[in-house]
């Protein structure tokens, strides 16, 4: 009940935005996430090394 309304909701608020903004947003959603994986992953493997 309560899902279609926010659909709805960003829907109209889409319609709102720049065309360009909707279109890069996965792409720096995406960029950002690997980002943030490799820092983990960084992070993980230097206390393996810090432990060994």
């Amino acid at each position: 009940m309560f899902f279609p309304v926010i659909l709805n909701g960003w829907k109209k608020y889409a319609t709102l935005l720049p065309k360009n903004w909707l279109a890069e947003t996965p792409q720096a959603l995406a960029s950002r996430r690997l980002g943030r994986q490799s820092a983990e992953r960084e992070r993980i493997s230097e206390i393996n090394w810090h432990v060994f």
